[in-house]
């Protein structure tokens, strides 16, 4: 078994100085990051566009290491962005990021329609389980009354074994398109109705959203495909084809498309979670993208500084404290 919790900067095939100047950049990013100097100035991206580019160029990272770091720290964020951490929806989300994990995008075949429902029937089996249970249980409890009504010739036993069934359902959620309104909550968007985002998400299986997709994977450099993948999970965010947990699906949904694409997975702090609304809903009310791609541009340069350089610095200045006390301790021998 291959083993991915290494660094990309460790196997990285360039020289000390350009990796150190490289470090360097994303060190100081990050501190521009913490003082929010880096946001308020950099109004052209040159910032995010550059260290994208560099890294892209100079590492040539594995997606793989990238992900072993970003499950093993940051899954728990998405669920708290939208205040979702129950037990079920933590085991469906993990379930998700096995998914994307094991996707092979050398055999897989991909298609936005078909991933989505997939990521949105994982996300939903513990508590499509949880209610399978509870249906089996109200059933017996219910087939059980029934006999003693049967045995006792008493209706009213009767009625409430027949209504106990008829009240408990064992519909599975996960993977099914909504046939109800919806209302996107804390977004000023009056969301299409169930029939029409149902067809609108049909699309995707059409030969021309495919080629769409293969031209933005194939030809389109890496920012034009960032802008395709983040455009088009906020616009199906916009639609909710799926009755509940369109957000998390569709952000997973992203970390896919970036995989796709060997772009780091991201996450959302809680912190972020007021800027995040606010640049997904100017995308979905104005149809102005120009925030939320470069939101996602920063996400990216995010996840590459916390999932290879931060631990790569933390790894050598662990190696510098330990040969500093090895040689403290042969002085004192001295």
């Amino acid at each position: 078994m291959r083993d991915y919790n290494s660094n990309n900067l460790e196997k990285a095939r360039i020289d000390t100085d350009t990796l150190n100047l490289l470090t360097t950049a994303f060190e100081l990013y990050n501190i521009a990051k913490l003082n929010y100097n880096v946001y308020r100035k950099d109004n052209d991206l040159f910032i995010p566009t550059s260290l994208i580019t560099q890294y892209y160029k100079r590492i040539k990272p594995n997606y793989n290491n990238m992900f072993f770091s970003f499950r093993r720290k940051y899954i728990s964020n998405e669920l708290l962005v939208e205040k979702n951490d129950t037990p079920e929806e933590r085991k469906g989300l993990n379930l998700v990021y096995d998914y994307i994990q094991n996707f092979d995008i050398e055999k897989d075949s991909f298609n936005i329609f078909v991933n989505a429902l997939q990521i949105h029937a994982l996300l939903y089996r513990p508590l499509d389980e949880k209610r399978t249970d509870e249906y089996m249980e109200t059933r017996l409890k219910a087939e059980s009354l029934y006999q003693e009504a049967k045995k006792e010739k008493n209706l009213v036993k009767l009625h409430e074994a027949e209504k106990m069934l008829k009240n408990s359902e064992c519909r599975k959620f996960g993977g099914s398109l909504r046939k109800n309104p919806v209302f996107l909550q804390e977004f000023a968007i009056d969301v299409m109705d169930a029939k029409d985002a149902v067809c609108e998400f049909n699309k995707f299986l059409t030969p021309e959203k495919k080629e769409e997709f293969e031209f933005y994977l194939k030809e389109g450099d890496i920012f034009t495909y960032i802008d395709y993948a983040v455009n088009t999970t906020s616009d199906l965010i916009g639609m909710q084809p799926f009755g509940d947990g369109n957000k998390r699906t569709f952000r997973s949904l992203l970390n896919l498309m970036f995989k796709m694409k060997n772009l780091p997975p991201v996450y959302i702090t809680r912190k972020e979670r007021d800027v995040y609304h606010h640049v997904l809903e100017k995308a979905l009310v104005e149809h102005d993208y120009s925030a939320i791609d470069a939101f996602y541009y920063y996400k990216i340069c995010d996840s590459i500084y916390e999932l290879d350089f931060k631990s790569f610095i933390d790894a050598n200045a662990d190696n510098k404290g330990s040969m500093s006390s090895e040689n403290e301790v042969v002085k004192v021998k001295k």
